[in-house]
C-alpha cells in the first residue's frame, strides 16, 4: 500500500474514531471536524501532489481546519492524533515527551503513558490490515495523548510546590 493509500485509510479511520469519541456540547462542531478529516482523505486520493512526502493543498487546508479545530475546542481529543494519521506521507511521527516530574508516583505513571504509546506505534498497530486493530490503535493513541495532556498539568502543579522547585526529575532507574 502505498503511503498516500494508508495515509488515506488512517484519516477514514480517524473521522470514524471523532465521530464516535468526541465530545462537544454542539454536535455539530463533531461533525465539522471529522468532515474536514475525511474531506483531507479525499483530496490525498483526488489531487496531485507537486512533490513525494507532501500532503496535496486541499488536504493540508482540511486538516489544518480540523487541527485548529481540535486545538481551539476540547473536544477530548487531542490534535496530535492528525499527525499519526499522515505520518506515512510526512515522514513524522508524533513523541510524546517526558514530562520531567519531580515525584516518582507522577514520573511513573508519564514512564507509563509513553511505554503504551511505544508499544502501539512500534508493533505497527497503526499500519495493520486489520480494520479493527487500526481502530483500537489510534483510539489507544487519542487516550494516551489525552491522559498524558491531563498528566502534564498535574506534574506542573507538583513541580511548582514550594518543596518542589529547583528539584531535578525523578530518576526511575535508581527507584
Amino acid at each position: 500500500m502505498s503511503a498516500y493509500l494508508a495515509t488515506a485509510r488512517r484519516l477514514n479511520h480517524l473521522a470514524a474514531v471523532v465521530r464516535g469519541r468526541a465530545y462537544h456540547p454542539q454536535h455539530f462542531m463533531i461533525e465539522t471536524v471529522a468532515g474536514a478529516i475525511e474531506d483531507a482523505a479525499i483530496a490525498i486520493q483526488s489531487s496531485p501532489v507537486d512533490e513525494p512526502g507532501q500532503l496535496p493543498q486541499p488536504a493540508v487546508d482540511a486538516l489544518r481546519e480540523a487541527t485548529d479545530l481540535l486545538t481551539q475546542h476540547d473536544f477530548m481529543i487531542p490534535a496530535v492524533i492528525v499527525d499519526y494519521a499522515t505520518a506515512p506521507v510526512t515522514g513524522v511521527m508524533p513523541q510524546m515527551e517526558p514530562l520531567k516530574a519531580v515525584g516518582v508516583r507522577l514520573a511513573r505513571l508519564d514512564a507509563d503513558l509513553r511505554a503504551r504509546r511505544f508499544a502501539i506505534v512500534e508493533h505497527g498497530h497503526l499500519n495493520s490490515r486489520d480494520e479493527e486493530v487500526l481502530n483500537a490503535a489510534l483510539i489507544g493513541l487519542t487516550v494516551l495523548h489525552r491522559r498524558h495532556e491531563r498528566l502534564a498539568a498535574e506534574i506542573a502543579f507538583d513541580n511548582n510546590r514550594p518543596w518542589n522547585r529547583g528539584k531535578a526529575p525523578a530518576d526511575l532507574a535508581n527507584q
